[in-house]
């Protein structure tokens, strides 16, 4: 059999805290199958706030560096979570990847790009099979006029198969 390689992207909303929940379910009942051929990548990739929300763009790299220990917090207690549970911590991985865009904020949509570029550049140079998502759920409209990242990672992703899971 061949490797199991599986990417979970995190952003800790509830759709993404579903998708791991049922990522590690699934694998706990399989993985003795796999014989320990598996890997499981936790994915964070920091999400910061619209710049336009604050009054200055200094006020608003305060909140970016409160967010950036918050975001990286969360995900490394994840993590540990997973590698706490029935599988072996040692197909358990992890990355954090930090957009660089505090010197020059990004209009949310083209956040959102970035994001699932960074996603979909993780799983093609890491040769994942499998990508898990938790969708938000936002409007067709919504997701027009401000993006999706669940719909630029529908688009662009090729070869693997994709658990999408909504709520």
């Amino acid at each position: 059999m061949k490797e199991l390689r599986i990417l979970v992207a995190y952003d800790a909303s509830k759709s993404a805290q579903e998708a791991l929940r049922y990522c590690r379910e699934l694998m706990e009942l399989v993985a003795d199958k796999c014989d320990e051929r598996y890997t499981i990548l936790v994915l964070t990739v920091e999400q910061l706030p619209a710049c336009s929300l604050f009054s200055s763009t200094g006020v608003w790299k305060t909140e970016c560096a409160k967010v950036h220990k918050e975001q990286l917090a969360m995900h490394e207690k994840v993590v540990a979570e997973l590698k706490q549970s029935e599988l072996d911590p040692g197909c358990v991985k992890n990355k954090f990847i930090v957009l660089d865009e505090r010197d020059e904020p990004l209009e949310d949509s083209e956040r959102k790009k970035l994001i699932a570029k960074a996603i979909l550049d993780e799983q093609k140079k890491g040769k994942y099979n499998t990508l898990v998502i938790g969708r938000r759920g936002v409007t067709r409209s919504d997701a027009y006029l401000f993006g999706s990242v669940s719909q630029q990672i529908l688009q662009g992703a090729r070869n693997c198969v994709i658990w999408m899971l909504c709520r």
